[in-house]
């Protein structure tokens, strides 16, 4: 018998939200128009450079999760779970700039987090 779908599926997700995240994290670190012009708070902007190292973070471990799982190891769990958790709180913050975005990726995360705690099996 195969791997679950949903399993594969999460691991999937960690790869194209962790390079989401990752070109995310490169647009914050050139301090790019669309994320400058979309915040109305001016508290975001000087910080603009730590929330890219915040989103580098989570882009790697996302990937290395996604790895991880594709190849059975039972730490790509921890890091998928631990990915989709720090996800879930970064982009709570990001609501105000763009919250369409943000409430995509929110339920993307959480159906990682279903897919990772429903159908992995911890020999």
């Amino acid at each position: 018998m195969g791997r679950p779908g949903w399993l594969t599926y999460a691991a999937i997700m960690m790869f194209v939200l962790g390079g989401f995240h990752i070109l995310l994290a490169i647009s914050e670190f050139a301090d790019s128009t669309w994320v400058r012009s979309s915040l109305d708070v001016e508290l975001f902007i000087p910080i603009l450079f730590i929330w890219g190292i915040l989103d580098l973070i989570i882009g790697a471990m996302a990937l290395y999760a996604g790895f991880s799982i594709l190849r059975g190891g039972a730490f790509g769990l921890l890091a998928g779970l631990g990915f989709a958790m720090l996800g879930v709180i970064r982009w709570l913050f990001y609501i105000p700039v763009s919250p369409v975005l943000a409430v995509v990726i929110i339920a993307l995360d959480v159906l990682v987090i279903y897919g990772l705690t429903r159908y992995y099996e911890v020999a």
